[in-house]
Protein backbone atom coordinates (compact mmCIF):
# COMPACT_ATOMS: atom_id res chain seq x y z
CA UNK A 1 0.00 0.00 0.00
CA UNK A 2 1.32 3.39 -0.95
CA UNK A 3 0.10 6.31 0.27
CA UNK A 4 0.71 10.48 0.27
CA UNK A 5 0.89 13.19 2.91
CA UNK A 6 -1.82 14.47 4.05
CA UNK A 7 -3.73 16.59 7.23
CA UNK A 8 -3.98 16.64 9.85
CA UNK A 9 -1.04 14.26 11.38
CA UNK A 10 -3.10 12.52 13.76
CA UNK A 11 -5.13 8.80 12.96
CA UNK A 12 -8.20 8.73 14.30
CA UNK A 13 -7.62 5.13 14.74
CA UNK A 14 -5.99 5.32 18.17
CA UNK A 15 -3.64 2.47 19.31
CA UNK A 16 -2.39 1.74 22.67
CA UNK A 17 1.39 0.29 23.23
CA UNK A 18 2.82 -0.43 26.12
CA UNK A 19 6.61 -0.60 25.08
CA UNK A 20 9.35 -3.31 27.26
CA UNK A 21 12.88 -2.66 27.45
CA UNK A 22 14.73 -5.09 27.43
CA UNK A 23 17.60 -6.32 30.07
CA UNK A 24 19.73 -3.82 31.78
CA UNK A 25 17.65 -0.95 30.45
CA UNK A 26 14.65 1.43 31.45
CA UNK A 27 11.69 2.45 30.03
CA UNK A 28 13.82 5.36 28.96
CA UNK A 29 15.32 3.55 26.42
CA UNK A 30 12.21 4.03 24.50
CA UNK A 31 11.91 7.60 24.30
CA UNK A 32 12.38 8.26 20.53
CA UNK A 33 9.86 5.68 19.28
CA UNK A 34 7.17 6.79 22.37
CA UNK A 35 7.81 10.18 20.66
CA UNK A 36 6.99 9.20 17.68
CA UNK A 37 4.19 7.15 18.57
CA UNK A 38 2.33 10.22 20.36
CA UNK A 39 2.61 12.38 17.87
CA UNK A 40 0.43 10.40 15.78
CA UNK A 41 -2.05 9.79 17.89
CA UNK A 42 -1.22 6.62 20.15
CA UNK A 43 -1.31 5.83 23.25
CA UNK A 44 1.75 4.87 24.50
CA UNK A 45 3.20 3.59 28.39
CA UNK A 46 6.96 2.78 28.87
CA UNK A 47 7.20 1.40 32.05
CA UNK A 48 10.24 0.36 34.10
CA UNK A 49 10.36 -3.26 35.60
CA UNK A 50 10.91 -3.87 38.93
CA UNK A 51 14.62 -5.33 39.39
CA UNK A 52 15.95 -2.85 36.42
CA UNK A 53 17.58 0.90 37.28
CA UNK A 54 19.79 2.12 40.29
CA UNK A 55 19.62 0.71 43.10
CA UNK A 56 17.30 -1.77 42.56
CA UNK A 57 17.03 -5.01 44.65
CA UNK A 58 19.09 -8.00 42.85
CA UNK A 59 17.07 -10.62 45.43
CA UNK A 60 13.89 -10.77 42.80
CA UNK A 61 12.37 -13.21 41.07
CA UNK A 62 11.38 -13.65 37.01
CA UNK A 63 7.92 -14.01 38.42
CA UNK A 64 8.69 -10.48 40.19
CA UNK A 65 9.53 -8.91 37.34
CA UNK A 66 6.51 -10.26 35.84
CA UNK A 67 4.08 -9.02 38.38
CA UNK A 68 5.51 -5.68 38.07
CA UNK A 69 4.19 -5.73 34.24
CA UNK A 70 0.80 -7.43 35.00
CA UNK A 71 0.29 -4.47 37.80
CA UNK A 72 0.94 -1.89 35.41
CA UNK A 73 -1.43 -2.70 33.11
CA UNK A 74 -3.84 -3.71 35.89
CA UNK A 75 -3.02 0.00 37.86
CA UNK A 76 -3.32 1.98 34.24
CA UNK A 77 -6.62 -0.21 33.29
CA UNK A 78 -5.03 -0.77 30.01
CA UNK A 79 -7.12 -3.12 27.63
CA UNK A 80 -6.39 -3.74 23.85
CA UNK A 81 -3.01 -3.33 24.37
CA UNK A 82 -0.16 -4.06 21.79
CA UNK A 83 2.78 -5.31 24.32
CA UNK A 84 5.99 -4.75 22.57
CA UNK A 85 8.89 -6.89 24.58
CA UNK A 86 12.45 -6.03 23.63
CA UNK A 87 15.23 -8.74 24.19
CA UNK A 88 14.65 -10.66 27.70
CA UNK A 89 11.31 -8.68 27.92
CA UNK A 90 9.62 -11.41 25.96
CA UNK A 91 9.53 -13.92 28.63
CA UNK A 92 7.90 -10.73 30.70
CA UNK A 93 5.12 -10.22 28.09
CA UNK A 94 4.57 -13.80 27.58
CA UNK A 95 3.83 -14.40 31.23
CA UNK A 96 2.12 -11.42 31.30
CA UNK A 97 -0.26 -12.13 28.26
CA UNK A 98 -0.88 -15.89 30.55
CA UNK A 99 -2.96 -13.29 33.13
CA UNK A 100 -4.51 -10.94 31.02
CA UNK A 101 -5.23 -12.25 27.72
CA UNK A 102 -8.47 -10.38 27.23
CA UNK A 103 -6.19 -6.86 27.26
CA UNK A 104 -3.95 -8.28 24.88
CA UNK A 105 -4.49 -6.67 21.25
CA UNK A 106 -1.02 -8.30 19.80
CA UNK A 107 2.31 -9.40 21.32
CA UNK A 108 5.49 -7.87 19.05
CA UNK A 109 8.88 -9.25 19.69
CA UNK A 110 11.52 -7.16 18.88
CA UNK A 111 14.80 -9.12 18.68
CA UNK A 112 13.05 -10.81 21.69
CA UNK A 113 13.71 -14.37 23.18
CA UNK A 114 10.77 -16.75 22.62
CA UNK A 115 11.60 -19.08 26.06
CA UNK A 116 10.93 -22.85 25.55
CA UNK A 117 8.54 -24.43 28.31
CA UNK A 118 10.39 -25.71 30.94
CA UNK A 119 13.12 -23.44 30.27
CA UNK A 120 15.12 -20.65 31.99
CA UNK A 121 16.30 -17.55 29.47
CA UNK A 122 19.98 -18.66 30.58
CA UNK A 123 18.90 -22.07 28.95
CA UNK A 124 18.11 -19.80 25.55
CA UNK A 125 21.64 -18.60 25.47
CA UNK A 126 24.95 -20.66 23.81
CA UNK A 127 26.84 -22.72 26.39
CA UNK A 128 29.68 -20.28 26.15
CA UNK A 129 27.21 -17.00 27.19
CA UNK A 130 24.85 -18.80 29.53
CA UNK A 131 27.75 -20.11 32.02
CA UNK A 132 28.20 -16.68 32.86
CA UNK A 133 24.85 -16.31 34.47
CA UNK A 134 25.50 -19.72 36.80
CA UNK A 135 29.01 -18.20 38.02
CA UNK A 136 27.60 -14.57 38.70
CA UNK A 137 26.86 -13.64 42.07
CA UNK A 138 23.36 -13.33 43.02
CA UNK A 139 23.95 -10.74 45.76
CA UNK A 140 25.46 -8.32 42.99
CA UNK A 141 23.03 -8.99 40.10
CA UNK A 142 24.32 -9.32 36.68
CA UNK A 143 25.43 -7.23 33.94
CA UNK A 144 27.35 -8.83 30.66
CA UNK A 145 30.38 -7.53 30.08
CA UNK A 146 30.94 -3.97 27.42
CA UNK A 147 32.80 -6.58 25.33
CA UNK A 148 30.52 -8.99 24.40
CA UNK A 149 27.66 -5.68 24.60
CA UNK A 150 29.42 -4.41 21.88
CA UNK A 151 30.45 -6.89 19.61
CA UNK A 152 26.72 -8.84 19.83
CA UNK A 153 24.71 -5.97 20.19
CA UNK A 154 25.74 -2.79 19.41
CA UNK A 155 27.50 -3.60 16.00
CA UNK A 156 26.02 -1.34 14.43
CA UNK A 157 26.95 1.77 16.72
CA UNK A 158 29.84 3.78 16.59
CA UNK A 159 32.26 3.13 19.50
CA UNK A 160 31.20 6.47 21.70
CA UNK A 161 27.79 5.62 21.15
CA UNK A 162 28.28 2.24 22.49
CA UNK A 163 30.03 3.28 25.67
CA UNK A 164 26.66 5.86 25.86
CA UNK A 165 24.82 3.00 25.92
CA UNK A 166 26.74 0.60 28.44
CA UNK A 167 27.09 3.41 30.62
CA UNK A 168 23.46 3.64 31.31
CA UNK A 169 22.68 0.09 31.46
CA UNK A 170 22.73 -1.42 35.46
CA UNK A 171 22.62 -4.66 36.60
CA UNK A 172 19.55 -6.94 36.85
CA UNK A 173 18.72 -9.50 39.30
CA UNK A 174 20.30 -12.80 38.42
CA UNK A 175 17.33 -14.44 38.81
CA UNK A 176 15.45 -13.20 35.82
CA UNK A 177 17.95 -15.67 33.67
CA UNK A 178 18.05 -19.10 35.65
CA UNK A 179 14.41 -19.67 37.07
CA UNK A 180 12.84 -21.86 35.26
CA UNK A 181 9.60 -21.09 33.24
CA UNK A 182 6.14 -22.62 33.01
CA UNK A 183 5.04 -21.35 30.05
CA UNK A 184 2.27 -24.26 29.13
CA UNK A 185 -0.37 -21.80 29.56
CA UNK A 186 0.75 -19.28 27.22
CA UNK A 187 1.58 -21.87 24.26
CA UNK A 188 -1.67 -23.08 25.00
CA UNK A 189 -3.10 -19.64 24.61
CA UNK A 190 -1.23 -19.37 21.41
CA UNK A 191 -2.13 -22.33 19.91
CA UNK A 192 -5.93 -21.47 20.44
CA UNK A 193 -5.53 -18.40 18.69
CA UNK A 194 -6.40 -15.68 21.63
CA UNK A 195 -2.96 -14.33 21.31
CA UNK A 196 -1.46 -12.58 18.50
CA UNK A 197 1.86 -12.30 17.64
CA UNK A 198 4.67 -10.53 15.96
CA UNK A 199 8.22 -11.46 15.53
CA UNK A 200 10.57 -8.18 14.31
CA UNK A 201 13.94 -9.38 13.23
CA UNK A 202 16.50 -6.28 12.41
CA UNK A 203 18.70 -8.12 9.79
CA UNK A 204 21.92 -6.48 11.72
CA UNK A 205 21.43 -8.13 14.56
CA UNK A 206 23.96 -10.72 15.85
CA UNK A 207 22.96 -10.71 19.63
CA UNK A 208 22.45 -14.81 18.86
CA UNK A 209 24.21 -16.94 16.30
CA UNK A 210 22.28 -18.21 13.50
CA UNK A 211 21.36 -22.04 13.66
CA UNK A 212 20.58 -23.55 16.46
CA UNK A 213 20.14 -20.12 18.93
CA UNK A 214 19.25 -17.55 15.68
CA UNK A 215 16.13 -15.64 15.84
CA UNK A 216 14.39 -17.85 12.84
CA UNK A 217 14.13 -20.65 15.23
CA UNK A 218 12.45 -18.49 17.71
CA UNK A 219 9.91 -16.84 15.95
CA UNK A 220 9.34 -20.78 14.76
CA UNK A 221 8.26 -21.08 17.99
CA UNK A 222 5.61 -18.25 18.15
CA UNK A 223 3.23 -20.43 15.75
CA UNK A 224 2.44 -20.17 11.59
CA UNK A 225 0.21 -17.67 12.64
CA UNK A 226 3.20 -15.58 14.15
CA UNK A 227 3.84 -12.59 11.66
CA UNK A 228 7.58 -12.19 11.19
CA UNK A 229 9.08 -9.11 9.85
CA UNK A 230 12.39 -7.50 8.95
CA UNK A 231 13.47 -4.09 9.45
CA UNK A 232 17.05 -2.24 9.71
CA UNK A 233 19.15 -2.47 12.21
CA UNK A 234 20.91 -4.50 15.08
CA UNK A 235 19.94 -5.71 18.60
CA UNK A 236 18.99 -1.71 19.92
CA UNK A 237 17.34 -0.75 16.84
CA UNK A 238 14.77 1.23 18.73
CA UNK A 239 17.46 3.41 19.45
CA UNK A 240 20.25 3.48 16.49
CA UNK A 241 17.61 4.14 14.09
CA UNK A 242 19.44 4.01 11.15
CA UNK A 243 18.22 5.64 7.96
CA UNK A 244 16.17 4.39 5.43
CA UNK A 245 14.81 0.48 5.38
CA UNK A 246 11.74 -0.76 4.95
CA UNK A 247 9.60 -3.17 6.94
CA UNK A 248 7.06 -6.17 4.61
CA UNK A 249 4.16 -7.28 6.42
CA UNK A 250 2.88 -10.11 4.16
CA UNK A 251 -0.28 -10.38 6.62
CA UNK A 252 -1.35 -6.33 7.02
CA UNK A 253 -5.06 -6.65 8.00
CA UNK A 254 -4.50 -3.21 10.14
CA UNK A 255 -1.99 -0.28 10.50
CA UNK A 256 -0.59 -1.31 13.67
CA UNK A 257 2.53 -2.85 11.71
CA UNK A 258 2.77 0.71 9.60
CA UNK A 259 2.97 2.87 12.78
CA UNK A 260 5.19 1.11 14.48
CA UNK A 261 7.48 0.64 11.23
CA UNK A 262 7.57 4.37 11.02
CA UNK A 263 8.33 5.34 14.51
CA UNK A 264 11.25 3.16 14.16
CA UNK A 265 12.22 5.35 11.17
CA UNK A 266 11.48 2.72 8.83
CA UNK A 267 9.19 2.93 5.56
CA UNK A 268 6.43 0.07 4.97
CA UNK A 269 4.74 -2.24 2.67
CA UNK A 270 1.84 -3.62 3.42
CA UNK A 271 -0.07 -6.58 1.71
CA UNK A 272 -3.95 -6.78 3.10
CA UNK A 273 -6.23 -9.69 2.59
CA UNK A 274 -8.90 -7.69 1.11
CA UNK A 275 -9.14 -4.79 -0.67
CA UNK A 276 -11.32 -3.09 2.33
CA UNK A 277 -8.21 -3.53 4.54
CA UNK A 278 -5.76 -2.48 2.69
CA UNK A 279 -7.81 0.89 1.76
CA UNK A 280 -8.34 1.04 5.31
CA UNK A 281 -4.86 0.75 6.36
CA UNK A 282 -3.66 3.36 3.87
CA UNK A 283 -6.39 5.56 4.88
CA UNK A 284 -4.88 5.57 8.50
CA UNK A 285 -1.37 5.19 7.49
CA UNK A 286 -2.28 8.61 5.68
CA UNK A 287 -4.00 10.23 8.71
CA UNK A 288 -1.07 10.09 10.58
CA UNK A 289 2.27 10.79 7.94
CA UNK A 290 3.94 13.97 8.00
CA UNK A 291 3.59 16.32 5.88
CA UNK A 292 7.55 16.02 5.06
CA UNK A 293 7.73 12.34 4.47
CA UNK A 294 5.76 9.60 3.11
CA UNK A 295 4.39 6.24 4.65
CA UNK A 296 4.38 3.13 2.28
Amino acid sequence: MTTSPVSPEVSKQSVTFVLVHGAFQTGATWDHVATVLRRHGNTVHTPTLAGHGPGEPMNLTHADGVASLVGYLRDHTLDDVVLVGHSIAGSFIAKAAEQLPDRIKRLVFLSSLTVSDGNSLADEFPPETSAAFGMADPTQGILLPFELIRERACNDMELADADALYAALTPVPVAFFTDKLDLTTFYQLLGSGQIKTSCVNPVNDIAFPSGEYGWEKRAERLGPLCRILQTQGAHYAMTTQPPGGTVLDMFADNAVTGLAARALGRSFIGVAPTEAQCQLGASLLSQATDSDGDAQ
